[in-house]
């Protein structure tokens, strides 16, 4: 499990009995529902460990033990929920999402940077339908996406590099950037533009156009993209027609921002 945190000079500065129930909740988040030996070899695990965890947080309210095995249970619904409305850029970025994706007719996204990963924060879907693996909550790999990378532009270097360190840069297809050289090259032309794009980098078949939120000090806010088939979104078209579009929209929230805050 990636936990993102790290051990001091007297040991780890994590408590261990926590970090084992999130392993549990996480095993169940991706592979649920699931029966208590499924989880323990999920999770490389003692049984009477993986027991007490589970009863514990069924108890809580964060589990549910149905016919088939335990699954998250819907507290993390309500728990969901008020992350993503407790967020600053919710409130003021999804009516704007709103208007854009009704006039493109694709699909929208807020995304906001959280522990060096792109969190897919809201979604407007306009009236072409398309289907991806991204969803509300989703978190991915800042470089491969074209949210993320117009996030990443607007960083320092040094904020870009500790992101590297901390979260790789794997390979979601074979276009996406692995390379920390290539990736800063494309983070200078995506300044220079305005927009970032990822043409089949994040999933084959798949083209995006992200452009950044801005504090007033140009730090990063997060940032809205226009996502689907490359077919449909070809590059001719991300550059030519939806540039002007979300970097109109961009601007709406970055007033919005500073006039409501």
């Amino acid at each position: 499990m990636d936990s993102g945190t790290g051990a001091g000079a007297d040991g780890p500065n994590y408590v261990e009995a926590t970090q084992k129930s999130l392993t549990v909740l996480r095993y169940l988040k991706e592979h649920g529902p699931a029966t208590l030996s499924e989880i323990a070899s999920g999770t490389d695990s003692a049984k009477s460990t993986v027991y007490r965890h589970l009863q514990t947080l069924e108890e809580a309210g964060y589990l549910v033990e149905t016919d088939d095995g335990y699954r998250i249970g819907q507290l993390y619904l309500d728990y969901g929920i008020e992350a993503q409305r407790s967020h600053p850029l919710y409130e003021v970025g999804k009516p704007k999402v709103d208007a854009l994706a009704e006039k493109v007719g694709e699909k929208v996204w807020l995304v906001v940077e959280e522990n060096g990963y792109a969190v897919y924060l809201y979604l407007h879907s306009g009236e072409e339908l398309y289907r991806s693996f991204t969803r509300v909550g989703y978190r991915g790999h800042l470089h491969a996406f074209s949210a993320g990378k117009a996030i990443l532009a607007q960083m320092s270097k040094s904020e870009v590099n500790a992101i590297i360190d901390r979260r790789g840069l794997p390979a979601y297809t074979d276009q996406t950037i692995t390379d920390p050289k290539t990736l800063f090259a494309e983070l200078d032309r995506i300044r220079q533009q305005g927009y970032a794009l990822h043409l089949n980098e994040a999933v084959d078949g798949g083209n995006a156009i992200g452009v950044p939120i801005q504090h007033e000090d140009g730090s990063p806010a997060g940032s809205i993209c226009v996502a689907g088939p490359a077919h449909r979104l070809n590059e001719s078209y991300l550059r030519d027609e939806l540039s002007d579009l979300l970097l109109g929209t961009k601007n709406e929230i970055e007033l919005s921002m500073r006039y409501e805050a």
